[in-house]
């Protein structure tokens, strides 16, 4: 994909050859064998790149460095680019050679430029030139690229892909070069013309070896000569990619732009153009118009005269924490809760955190001058999204596939540098990334790595576990009011509307067992909402407590107390812990125990989620025999088990199940064993794993 995304394979129609699942491992040892040695033999080459300015000095050699190493830096202002053919691109893909414009008037026309039917000229701006070495073996992929007949063409293009992105990530590593040499010039010439550059600014580079000439692009943007289109790739038959409609352009031409807007447009812009200093400005700007203006828009519509509503906002004019307090108690919503997304780096943002160090950083650069390098692309796009999150959030905006398609796609034309690089005393090196196979994990394991320690590392994140936990169930809950200083009774955190079912829930953390007088809280809470919302809801908590012990060694029946589970029922309020809630998605996913079941959990009074829906208690654990791998069950009176059900056992960290495959009464084999006796059950669990009282089941659906 990457090949064609930075647009160096012809768009012949071919679509791409697809790999049959069976060979899927045969293809992944034939990607490992056609890794480039980073390590390999190293040749010098001519790596240039024009200016979108003129460096008004005369032709000379400059030293620059970046941290450990030290370059020279060719500075030319005579050179010329001749193209192959009648037409000028802009993406310079036709460019055939590159050199001193003298040579070429003189006559002395290099063979490469005399095979050329219809050359095309252009005196270029300045042009710099670095001598760095570079892989032999990333020259000869590309240089063979149409020769080697030998390779499938999935092949061919994953190797011309590696080659490609090691020139894309050594141009890349130059840029701090360029940009000292630029602010050496800038300093002692004042000239107004010239900038700081990003990939955005200098997208097109040359390598030259042995009179041989390869395009470098490092922004797929500027690759496409024609409109940007889509479709399946390898397909001739694609379609022009619109981001917006006529219809809607036309609405937004004939309205006020929206306060705060323009500034957020200048910070996705000035992103993608790599000036990060200024869209951080711009970005934390359009927060503070565009909370500003929702909260005079608001105090209005409650009666504030114009006069009043200027005096409230006077009062917080030197505390952005205190606007953002304000508009909360106006409004009656709370900054967003934790994200939840498919994508582990994104589930669980919160939006009021990140707005916190974004603007520290708007700070650092306003008031203390810090630049923000090219090499924090990662961060500032987590920041210029976060903030353009929120701003939409504060105008009420609401997001449609619309938004996620041009999103993708914009930034598919930004691109990826893809190698790292390391700056050293003798060169600027391409390494491989450094991790181990073990280590990769896939976007589900990252996920449920971050569910698992919501509740099992310190500090722990209820908040957060509450609500992937309700969204793993599909159960759509909204934030609550914020909590209001002035409001003396516990507050919920989230709004469950399922149906006809309506709940309060309430994330309850502390270091100590659930009490009367916290759950005496909730019930005046609940009624209060019951009075002024309608008397159909009810109230949902979810209780970490024990916070001080190991999931593993938390108590599990006793750890809600029968005075506080009485309150509970009487009240129409659900407790669950946080463990046994953990336990119950763990087992869904797991075992495919029923999501509905799971559910109405949720919403029974009194404690739930000590037995799954999905099984049955039948006894208690006595001991394990491990000679024999055989645990011993004592079975409650009147309790059936029989060879062929599944057992299901709550380990410290999630349930277990396993198929009966034999029975013991008194070391004789059974079928069919029925209580109060104590039975023996061959088991693969392991001596360590279960504890002497533990309640044993059998799954019943």
């Amino acid at each position: 994909m990457d090949a064609f995304s930075f647009g160096i394979m012809p768009d012949d129609g071919k679509p791409l050859e697809l790999i049959d699942r069976a060979d899927w491992e045969k293809e992944i040892e034939a990607a490992k064998a056609d890794e480039m040695k980073l390590d390999g033999e190293r040749v010098p080459i001519s790596l240039m790149v024009e200016l979108p300015f003129w460096l008004m000095i005369p032709d000379c050699e400059i030293t620059v460095s970046h941290e450990k190493t030290l370059i020279l830096a060719g500075i030319k202002g005579n050179y010329a680019e001749v193209s192959a053919g009648n037409t000028f691109y802009d993406s310079h893909v036709s460019v055939w050679y590159i050199g001193p414009a003298d040579e070429l008037k003189s006559g002395n026309i290099p063979p490469c430029v005399t095979e050329i039917k219809y050359p095309i000229y252009r005196h270029m701006k300045t042009v710099i030139l670095f001598k760095p070495e570079a892989l032999k073996e990333a020259i000869d992929i590309y240089l063979d690229r149409e020769e080697d007949k030998s390779l499938n063409r999935n092949r061919k293009i994953r190797r011309i892909n590696r080659s490609h992105q090691y020139f894309c990530s050594l141009s890349f590593a130059y840029i701090p070069f360029l940009n000292n040499l630029i602010t050496s010039y800038r300093s002692t010439s004042y000239d107004p013309f010239a900038f700081e550059v990003s990939e955005w600014d200098v997208p097109i580079w040359f390598a030259e070896y042995k009179g041989e000439l390869i395009r470098i692009g490092l922004m797929p943007y500027w690759d496409k000569d024609d409109y940007p289109d889509i479709g399946k790739i390898g397909k001739s038959e694609r379609s022009k990619f619109y981001a917006t409609s006529q219809e809607d352009v036309q609405v937004e031409a004939n309205e006020d732009i929206t306060p705060g807007k323009l500034e957020l447009l200048d910070a996705l812009s000035l992103y993608h153009r790599g000036r990060f200093g200024d869209a951080v400005r711009s970005a934390v700007t359009a927060i503070e118009v565009a909370l500003e203006s929702q909260l005079i828009k608001l105090l209005k519509e409650k009666g504030y005269s114009d006069e009043e509503a200027d005096r409230r906002l006077f009062e917080t004019r030197n505390s952005f924490h205190d606007r953002i307090e304000d508009y909360e108690k106006v409004s009656q919503k709370r900054l967003p809760s934790p994200i939840i997304s498919m994508i582990p780096y994104i589930n669980g943002v919160r939006l009021k955190s990140e707005l916190g160090w974004v603007r520290k950083l708007r700070h650092k650069v306003v008031h203390e001058g810090i630049r923000v390098d090219i090499f924090s692309q990662g961060l500032m796009q987590r920041a210029i999204e976060t903030m353009t999150w929120l701003y939409r959030w504060l105008s009420s905006e609401d997001y449609d596939k619309e938004d996620n398609r041009n999103f993708t796609f914009f930034n598919g034309l930004h691109g990826r540098i893809i190698l790292p690089f390391d700056y050293t005393e003798t060169g600027v090196f391409i390494k491989k990334h450094e991790y181990k196979d073990a280590e990769i994990k896939t976007s589900d394991q990252l996920i449920f790595n971050q569910y698992i320690a919501t509740i099992s590392k310190y500090p722990c994140d209820v908040e957060l576990f509450t609500k992937m936990s309700l969204n793993h169930l599909c159960i759509d809950c909204t934030d609550a009011p914020p909590d209001l200083a002035d409001d003396p009774i516990l507050r919920e955190t989230f709004h469950i509307h399922r149906n006809r079912w309506k709940s309060l829930v309430f994330c309850l953390d502390f270091d100590k067992l659930l009490d009367t007088s916290t759950i005496s809280q909730v019930a005046l809470r609940s009624l209060a909402h019951m009075q002024s919302a309608g008397a159909d809801w009810g109230s949902l908590c979810i209780i970490n407590h024990q916070r001080q012990c190991p999931i593993e060694l938390r108590e599990v029946e006793e750890s809600i107390p029968d005075d506080v589970d009485k309150i509970a029922r009487e009240c129409g309020i659900t407790l669950i812990t946080a463990p046994d809630l953990s336990l119950l998605i763990l087992g869904s996913a797991f075992y495919k125990w029923d999501i509905d079941a799971i559910k109405d959990l949720l919403f029974l009074p009194g404690r739930q989620g000590l037995i799954p829906p999905a099984y049955h208690k039948i006894g208690i654990f006595l001991r394990f025999y491990p000679q024999h791998s055989v645990m011993s069950v004592e079975l409650t009176n009147g309790e059936i088990i029989k060879v062929g059900d599944t057992l299901g056992i709550r380990l410290a960290t999630r349930y277990y199940e396993e198929l009966i495959e034999s029975l013991e009464i008194d070391r004789i084999s059974v079928k069919v064993a029925t209580g109060p006796c104590k039975v023996g059950i061959k088991t693969k669990l392991g001596k360590n794993k279960i504890d002497v009282g533990q309640v044993v089941f059998i799954r019943t659906s």
